[in-house]
């Protein structure tokens, strides 16, 4: 059995941090091999996750630095700033700091990267999923009432038979009892 890209996304971070049985870890590398969107998706992340573990060994921005303290600022609010959801003034410091600081651009740059794979991602995931699908679930919901009265045209025969002898006897006992 094959891994899909969204089960892929699930599962990089695991096989990055080495948890992932044998098998299923030969089943990501086998994905990772042959789909480039995945491959690049695990290029990022590992080159996130090495930056993070330099950064946190590195003696660059000791922790009690007034520049540490602007990067770590920098750093929580990068994702709401690439969405536009900072206010004004808090956009402009950032601006700037990412201007003056190169590993801030590093980062933003990063960011960017990371959103259009998911954008492209999310595009490609839509455009192989069916039209119909969110139909065919709510029809194994809530089946149709009229499929759930569909007979064998054996079975309509022998009903209506019996209906016809039925009927007959009734008009027998009818004309009888007159």
């Amino acid at each position: 059995m094959e891994i899909t890209c969204s089960q892929m996304d699930i599962l990089l971070s695991f096989y990055i941090d080495g948890e992932l049985t044998d098998t299923l870890r030969e089943r990501v590398e086998k994905h990772l091999n042959i789909c480039p969107t995945c491959r690049a998706k695990y290029n990022i992340l590992t080159s996130i996750f090495k930056d993070l573990n330099d950064e946190l060994e590195s003696e660059e921005y000791p922790m009690q630095s007034h520049e540490a303290k602007q990067y770590r600022a920098f750093k929580s609010n990068l994702s709401a700033y690439v969405d536009n959801e900072l206010p004004q003034d808090e956009n402009i410091k950032i601006k700037k700091y990412t201007i003056n600081n190169k590993k801030a651009r590093k980062d933003l740059e990063e960011t960017y990267r990371i959103r259009k794979l998911m954008k492209d991602s999310f595009r490609k995931t839509k455009n192989e999923t069916k039209p119909d699908f969110t139909k065919s679930i709510m029809k194994k919901m809530n089946p149709d009432t009229k499929s759930d009265f569909i007979f064998n045209p054996l079975i309509k025969v022998g009903f209506a038979f019996v209906m016809t002898v039925l009927i007959l006897s009734i008009m027998v006992v009818f004309s009888l009892s007159m």
